[in-house]
């Protein structure tokens, strides 16, 4: 039987191509022929940029095995990349770092797709807004709390309490922060928006409803965080309104709304 044994050394920075694969084949009857995904016909191969390669290994009996691997790299610098290759720019608030735009990916993690929508099925909003996600699209199918769901690797979809953590930072009392279906934080709801003093810039993208009706671009911004409510069919949420300095906190909408999301960076 083939068997493939490899060696990867990923990227050293973000765009370069540095990386490689140092690869070793044992079984079968020797010699061995190589076709790599890169049109490589050699064992190793480097001089590689970040991304997926696959190799066949065929011998001289004609058996062949296949495999795939992962040339990784960092992230650039103040920014974070999803699958899809879009860019986002990341602000640090406090000991957390956020993504400062609403994600736009429409495939998951693994390259499968998911439902997402654009502002009134407009395409030429998502750059400026991000698309719109139901619950379970935006937790990619999982109920745990602080799961990656449609974020970038070592990204997550933050948590009820994690956004009551931004909330304290800006300035927010804990008896405040934990008020349930209110306003709540004079302040801390002007300091997300645009031009605020966080850095985190929402937008205020609107929402889908249930029934597919869109609204309140430029109005309201609904963001799903990863905590179901008591009763599963509802999840926590953030709101901002335009003309209100506030932040609400509610669980009063199903989670087949379709809302923006933010991601979170994992803690190492």
């Amino acid at each position: 039987m083939l068997v493939i044994d490899y060696t990867i050394r990923d990227v050293s920075a973000y765009g370069l191509s540095d990386g490689a694969i140092d690869m070793s084949v044992s079984g079968g009857v020797s010699p061995y022929r190589y076709n790599w995904s890169n049109g490589s016909v050699e064992e190793d191969i480097d001089s590689l940029v970040a991304g997926t390669y696959r190799v066949t290994v065929t011998d001289a009996a004609n058996s062949t095995v296949t495999e795939s691997m992962i040339v990784d790299q960092p992230d650039p610098v103040n920014t974070v990349i999803d699958i899809e290759g879009n860019i986002y720019p990341i602000v640090k608030i406090g000991t957390q770092t956020w993504m400062a735009k609403n994600i736009r990916v429409t495939k998951s993690p693994d390259g499968s797709d998911i439902t997402s929508y654009c502002y009134d099925d407009n395409p030429d909003y998502q750059d400026t807004y991000g698309r719109l996600y139901t619950w379970d699209a935006a937790m990619n199918g999982s109920v745990v709390e602080m799961d990656q769901g449609i974020c970038p690797d070592r990204w997550h979809i933050p948590s009820d309490g994690e956004w009551k953590t931004l909330e304290m930072y800006l300035g927010m009392t804990q008896e405040e922060a934990d008020m349930v279906n209110i306003w709540r934080g004079e302040g801390v709801g002007t300091a997300l928006k645009r031009g605020g003093t966080s850095g985190y810039e929402a937008l205020l993208s609107g929402r889908r409803s249930s029934s597919g009706t869109y609204s309140l671009l430029g109005a309201y911004e609904y963001v799903w965080t990863s905590t179901e409510a008591e009763d599963s069919n509802y999840a926590w949420r953030r709101c901002l309104s335009e003309p209100d300095t506030r932040v609400g906190r509610w669980n009063t909408f199903p989670k087949n709304y379709a809302f923006s999301i933010r991601c979170l960076k994992d803690k190492k």
